[in-house]
């Protein structure tokens, strides 16, 4: 037998996360046309980490007992897939448009955007490229809430922004086409 330690992939700047509004397929998003088209936006330096916390769960139950067995035996339940409130910076004193709100002005409350997520590479120095594995996650947006705490001596003003599954299919794991 062989035994095998892989080395792991350092999660710290190796997230990128592009705001993109239209995907034709989701196992398949477009690099030219979909995702860096001049309506998306690369959100990875927007978001905090709190910001951005894509999680699924599966929960366990039992199975009835049987009338002649001396044991239980477990099932697995529905998974849901959550994903806590969007956080990103904005500036509160200049208009949506403004250079620096380009996240606040493309996730308006109500909105179905796709976020893109690719994880692995450096977020800084990789760009997008054709073959690389994402996950597409499609998300209906609430209101903007303007927050900050003011009480942080390095605090930022930032937009929480619940967040929910367009569909209960959670995230859709895709590879980038050209």
């Amino acid at each position: 037998m062989t035994v095998v330690s892989p080395e792991g992939t350092p999660t710290l700047g190796n997230t990128k996360v592009q705001a993109v509004v239209s995907i034709a397929t989701m196992t398949a998003p477009k690099i030219a046309t979909e995702v860096k088209a001049a309506t998306s936006v690369d959100g990875s330096f927007y978001l905090y980490p709190a910001g951005w916390t894509p999680n699924g769960d599966t929960p366990k139950g039992q199975k009835p007992p049987r009338l002649g067995s001396k044991k239980t035996a477990e099932s697995l339940n529905r998974t849901q897939y959550t994903i806590g409130a969007l956080q990103y910076v904005h500036d509160p004193q200049t208009a949506d448009s403004a250079p620096g709100n380009e996240m606040r002005e493309l996730c308006q409350s109500g909105q179905e955007i796709f976020f893109v997520e690719r994880m692995g590479p450096d977020a800084e120095t990789v760009d997008w490229t054709v073959g690389q594995r994402v996950l597409v996650h499609h998300l209906r947006l609430g209101p903007q809430i303007e927050s900050g705490d003011r009480t942080d001596e390095n605090g930022e003003f930032f937009i929480s922004q619940a967040a929910v599954y367009v569909t209960g299919d959670g995230p859709v794991v895709g590879i980038l086409a050209a």
